[in-house]
């Protein structure tokens, strides 16, 4: 008897309204914040090693070995398109400048050659198959032109500022160097991107995860900062698990709008899974307890109500809550916990 009288006078106290005005919430120090209703549950902390982003990025790479003769710009600089990045030395480009100054003295005789068959093949005087062979002739200069182009494209060589000896590189867009040479007089290896432009909002984390959590991560899964912000998304998972460190990768796209994170350092983040149920997240001051219940205050129009929560889940930050009773717009108190209780014991305030 005396347990179920305890039980009535407890669910009595955590109805009760705690009355306050504007005035007295901001004189006892007491502040609020606005709950999150979320449907998947923030695995980790794990960690994850940040990179530039391959995505919308411009890679220079050479055929054949070449040299830096001077190097304007270094790795991690900001550069704009157009702007000089370096000059290199480069025998493949040297013989392909070569090789299209050839052809494009050719492809203006094979112009007036085409144009003149033209004329003959309407006047009657050529055949169209004869007229054709000269078309196909510069059809197929212009071509081969076109190709060797695109090699000084791919280098991002400025063939009009060729001097001979060197040729300049400037940047395809504007970004940040993702890659660069390190000092002048370095190798460039063939087929290998030797500079790289890259987004500086744009990242790629690689994050390890336990083995087991492989089967409950997919893509398109949001990737949460320690405060529980969405600040990426899950772009594949690997199925193979690296025996060094029993751990298997996940990699995610990353927003970097606010400059938080950098290539090349590490960084804690935590996975959404997909749960079966609302739940809230709360600052973590917000729940405490009180005769032996989990509870929080919510603020209301004449101040706050206790409320009784179940909790599903402790974070760094947060503690995650069943919904029930919750909508997006309920607020709870953050601060000044400890007055609210003594208010809710009957301590009364002022």
């Amino acid at each position: 008897m005396k347990l179920f009288w305890l039980s009535c006078l407890l669910g009595a106290s955590l109805a009760a309204q705690i009355q306050m005005s504007d005035v007295q919430i901001q004189k006892m120090g007491i502040k609020v914040q606005e709950v999150r209703l979320i449907r998947s549950e923030a695995m980790g902390p794990m960690i994850g090693m940040i990179d530039y982003s391959d995505k919308g990025a411009k890679s220079y790479t050479l055929g054949a070995e070449a040299s830096v003769v001077e190097l304007l710009r270094h790795k991690g600089d900001l550069v704009k398109k157009g702007e000089v990045i370096c000059k290199i030395a480069s025998s493949e480009l040297l013989s392909s400048l070569a090789e299209r100054n050839d052809l494009r003295n050719r492809l203006k005789l094979a112009q007036e050659y085409a144009h003149k068959d033209q004329q003959l093949y309407q006047d009657g005087v050529l055949s169209l198959r004869e007229a054709q062979k000269s078309a196909l002739e510069e059809n197929t200069l212009r071509t081969k032109i076109q190709e060797i182009e695109g090699r000084f494209a791919f280098a991002g060589a400025d063939i009009k500022a060729s001097d001979g000896m060197s040729f300049t590189i400037r940047a395809k867009q504007s970004g940040v160097l993702a890659e660069a040479p390190l000092k002048t007089g370095e190798k460039i290896e063939p087929f290998r991107p030797y500079l790289k432009i890259a987004s500086t909002k744009e990242f790629t984390a690689y994050i390890k995860i336990p083995p087991k959590l492989i089967g409950s991560i997919s893509k398109g899964a949001s990737v949460l900062d320690t405060q529980g912000h969405q600040i990426g998304t899950v772009m594949s998972t690997t199925g193979s698990v690296d025996v060094l460190n029993n751990t298997a990768t996940v990699v995610a796209a990353l927003k970097n709008s606010d400059q938080t994170y950098r290539p090349g350092t590490s960084s804690e983040f935590y996975i959404a899974a997909p749960i079966s149920e609302k739940w809230v997240l709360l600052p973590r001051s917000s729940v405490s307890k009180y005769k032996k219940k989990d509870i929080c205050f919510v603020k209301t129009a004449t101040g706050f109500e206790p409320k009784t929560v179940e909790i599903k889940k402790i974070y760094k930050e947060h503690i995650a809550v069943s919904a029930e009773g919750f909508t997006s717009h309920t607020k709870v108190a953050k601060d000044g916990i400890i007055t609210l209780k003594g208010a809710l014991s009957g301590m009364g305030f002022e």
